[in-house]
């Protein structure tokens, strides 16, 4: 027969045990425990689908590098159905928010369909520390509040469909809303060549750099955990033999001094 001590001791272990799940899963007490933020990634709460894709994207290491906190402020340009809102829900905790912005061509995009995933993914209050943050581009209204800005696999289409004095107001609205010390995140797909072809949804990476640097950012640093040799820079993105394995540049940005 075992000791009541050790009985009591068991229990507790136990308790705190389910109490760190529960406080897990429901995203209100994450703590910047890098191990159980994957343990949080393969949980119950997300979807099978989401943690089929985390493969090609690697969203830990995508946290990591951009240095996304408990506690932080992301505002997360073009969300679209939610992939990545809910990954940054789960990394800043209930101290933190998350600013999932959307504009309407979006959330109208093939019958509203990303518009859709997005509501069935945050109903029910189901992430609580994530607004929804409807503007269009140029629109804007954030003032050094935001400690990180997120632009994860857009650019390129902003830039093949804006004009540069628009996209320059752009950036430096996301620049206004930055804190002091705050970083610009962005990923996107490597064209290879630096003839800029709309129709392939790629951009070369140099043309991002200069265009950033040019607003008024500092490349701070840059990352290779999502390059992939193999890919085939001639095919659109979409195409069956390449998406979801296209060679990708990171890139951590921040303000330029003053």
């Amino acid at each position: 027969m075992k000791p009541k001590g050790h009985f009591f001791k068991k229990n507790l272990l136990t308790v705190i045990g389910l109490s760190t799940l529960i406080s897990t899963w429901g995203a209100v007490a994450y703590a910047a425990d890098e191990s159980q933020f994957s343990k949080t990634l393969q949980s119950e709460m997300r979807s099978e689908k989401d943690k089929a894709r985390d493969a090609g994207r690697k969203p830990q290491q995508v946290m990591q590098f951009f240095g996304i906190e408990p506690g932080m402020t992301v505002l997360e340009i073009l969300s679209s159905g939610g992939y990545y809102t809910e990954v940054l829900s789960y990394r800043v905790g209930n101290k933190g928010k998350v600013l999932a912005h959307n504009n309407q061509f979006i959330l109208q995009a093939l019958d509203g369909r990303f518009g859709k995933q997005f509501t069935e993914r945050t109903a029910n209050n189901r992430l609580a520390n994530v607004s929804h943050y409807q503007k269009e581009f140029g629109e804007f209204d954030l003032s050094n509040e935001v400690d990180v800005v997120t632009v994860v696999l857009n650019y390129h289409d902003l830039y093949s469909r804006t004009p540069k004095e628009k996209r320059m107001k752009i950036l430096a609205q996301l620049k206004r809303a930055l804190k002091p010390d705050g970083v610009l995140g962005l990923i996107d797909m490597e064209a290879g060549s630096a003839e800029h072809n709309p129709d392939l949804h790629r951009i070369h990476h140099q043309r991002v750099r200069d265009e950033f640097i040019e607003a008024g950012f500092v490349l701070d640093s840059e990352a290779d955990f999502l390059k992939n040799s193999q890919d085939d820079y001639s095919k659109m993105v979409f195409d069956p033999s390449v998406r979801g394995k296209t060679d990708r540049f990171v890139f951590k940005f921040k303000k330029a001094s003053i």
